[in-house]
């Protein structure tokens, strides 16, 4: 688990340097394949939640992916990108602010619930899991085409 952590953390530094500098297409495939992978990882979460029996650990361990997945998605929103047809509605571009500001309470919100299910805290881990949910469910409604 700490290798797959580690080569994650790698994986975001170099990429992160190099964000911009991806051609448009490859900006909107790399932030796709982060969001299929949050998908896959809420889909193993949402069981787990909804059953009350887990491990502290595994639920951690894939709220902190999903923490590290948000930020790889949100770098690959770059402005070359704009262009590029996809599922991402145009609103989001005029307002990136607010956009930006959702990618980033995600990005918290997994990262608390990490460290929430860590701790052994089930209540808060809950009702931050239900958080998470609440803030895809809101970023998708304003700034995803269906």
């Amino acid at each position: 688990m700490k290798k797959t952590l580690v080569l994650m953390s790698l994986l975001l530094g170099v990429t992160c340097a190099k964000a911009d500098n991806m051609n448009p297409e490859d900006s909107v495939e790399y932030r796709q394949s982060a969001f299929r992978l949050m998908s896959f990882q809420l889909n193993v979460l949402n069981p787990m939640h909804r059953s009350q029996a887990y491990s502290e650990e595994e639920f951690a361990y894939r709220a902190d992916l999903l923490s590290r997945l948000g930020r790889l998605a949100h770098e690959g929103f770059t402005d070359a990108s704009r262009q590029v047809d996809s599922r991402t509605a145009s609103r989001m571009w005029d307002n990136r602010e607010d956009f930006d500001q959702r990618m980033q309470t995600f990005i918290d919100v997994t990262a608390q619930m990490a460290q929430s299910s860590e701790a052994g805290n089930d209540r808060q881990t809950r009702d931050l899991f239900r958080q998470t949910l609440q803030s895809c469910r809101s970023c998708h409604d304003q700034y995803r085409l269906d």
